[in-house]
């Protein structure tokens, strides 16, 4: 596996932008916060110093000079390692007790380094870096100096600094981990997809993706592409049926037909009339012609390119008529019409005339066509809440459960031999104007016999 293609990945990708804004967080809010310990510390120290150098100024007041300087001498003595700076100045500047050598040049609170008397255990270095924060000013001709070594506060803006860096070490660190982890089992993910698809593509409809139980994106953008697969091979499957039935139902009435035509020069040649193998040779192209014309319309009526725009058509008087003109068909054919329905007003549909009656004589022709002398067909028309019901049943030999679905596509036949009369486009044909009208189709066992049954929406 590449390892390029796993960091360009979406996932790495997105946890790198998801990094880099927490970073941006990070030291936004390590910035604000040092800000605010710093204000916080820097505004004790000030009420620290000030209560201080307050005291010293009032021991003086009520005391004198002498007792200040014993108090400032005791209190530095007490100050360790220097952190703490008192020192009290007379009017030349001289020292005259504390810890501080050196008056600072100007009174007021002040941050910097302060001369203060050396310490043992302190390096040159480490007084060079000490800063003092402190405040400077006169009680009549003595100056007052009071500072806190702010050592502490570097130590602690360090501290926080240094726990923000590693926090945001690790964290970044474990995100982009995490990322290309995440990056690399989509990545193999998608070349499984791939490798899936290319099968597909060299021929194998049976190659499927393989789905994780994971159920992220990519599992079920790959389960919906598997759903299509399946429906791409049976696309195809029922393709190669209809045309290896095209050509078996073509191949009859075409050898017919040159034979025919056959038979009609050798009458031609004998000086006999050959007007008979001909009327036999153009009966023959009219049944194709007519298989051409059905699956055409077919065709036009599924992909809504027919032209039809549809109007109010009353389906009680369309059917009336049909059954009247079948109901002598079948008496012709020792077979028995029952048209039974609702008394009321007109049933109105929104359709095509000619579609729907079409589709109520490929039904009746059927019932007729598969029932047989003696045959019952009950023909009957109801309306129910906002739908009318078209029902045809018979009690012919039915339909399979397993094949009721099959017998709606185009050049279906229950007889594998295809040696019975037939193009099977009717039934298709029914579907397809079902479909186009959003009716409903149901097939459905008689007992004897098969029922169907059309729901056309009112």
């Amino acid at each position: 596996m590449d390892r390029g293609n796993v960091l360009s990945g979406a996932a790495f990708t997105a946890v790198l932008q998801s990094a880099v804004v927490f970073l941006v967080v990070l030291i936004t809010v390590g910035f604000l916060t040092n800000s605010y310990v710093e204000r916080t510390m820097t505004g004790e120290l000030r009420e620290d110093i000030q209560a201080r150098w307050s005291l010293f100024a009032a021991d003086y007041r009520d005391e004198g000079i002498e007792p200040l300087m014993e108090l400032i001498d005791n209190a530095a003595s007490f100050s360790a390692q220097g952190q703490r700076a008192i020192g009290l100045f007379d009017a030349d500047g001289k020292s005259v007790a504390g810890n501080i050598l050196a008056r600072p040049k100007a009174d007021g609170w002040h941050h910097g380094a302060l001369d203060l008397v050396p310490i043992a255990s302190q390096t040159p270095a480490d007084e060079h870096d000490i800063d003092y924060f402190y405040r400077s000013d006169r009680v009549d001709d003595y100056t007052v100096v009071v500072g806190q070594r702010l050592d502490r506060m570097f130590l602690t803006d360090r501290t926080v600094f240094r726990t923000l860096s590693i926090t945001g070490f690790i964290v970044v660190l474990a995100m982009l981990s995490a990322g290309y982890l995440l990056s690399r089992e989509s990545l193999h993910k998608l070349e499984r997809l791939e490798k899936a698809l290319q099968r597909v593509s060299d021929g194998d409809m049976s190659a499927r993706i393989a789905v994780s139980p994971h159920n992220d994106q990519i599992d079920r953008i790959a389960g919906r592409m598997n759903t299509h697969l399946d429906s791409l091979s049976q696309l195809m499957s029922s393709t190669r049926s209809t045309a290896a039935a095209v050509a078996h139902d073509l191949k009859s009435p075409l050898a017919r037909a040159y034979l025919g035509l056959g038979r009609a020069l050798a009458q031609v040649d004998a000086g006999n009339d050959p007007r008979a193998e001909i009327e036999d040779t153009q009966a023959e192209l009219e049944q194709m012609s007519a298989i051409f014309n059905t699956f055409m319309r077919l065709a036009r009526i599924e992909s809504g390119a027919d032209g039809v725009k549809f109007a109010k058509v009353d389906l009680r008087g369309l059917v009336d008529d049909l059954a009247e003109t079948y109901q002598l068909i079948a008496e012709d054919q020792g077979q028995t019409l029952i048209y039974d329905r609702a008394a009321g007003d007109t049933m109105t549909v929104m359709g095509d005339s000619a579609m729907l009656q079409q589709l109520v004589v490929n039904l009746l022709e059927n019932a007729l066509k598969h029932g047989g002398e003696g045959n019952e067909i009950r023909l009957s028309l109801d309306r129910g809440a906002e739908r009318a019901r078209l029902t045809i049943a018979d009690r012919g030999p039915g339909i399979p459960e397993a094949a009721r679905a099959a017998v709606f596509e185009p050049f279906y036949r229950l007889d594998p031999s295809r040696r019975k009369p037939g193009s099977g486009l009717g039934l298709a044909l029914v579907s397809a104007i079902a479909a186009r009208h959003q009716a409903d189709i149901t097939l459905a066992d008689n007992n004897p016999g098969l029922r169907v049954s059309v729901t056309f929406s009112q």
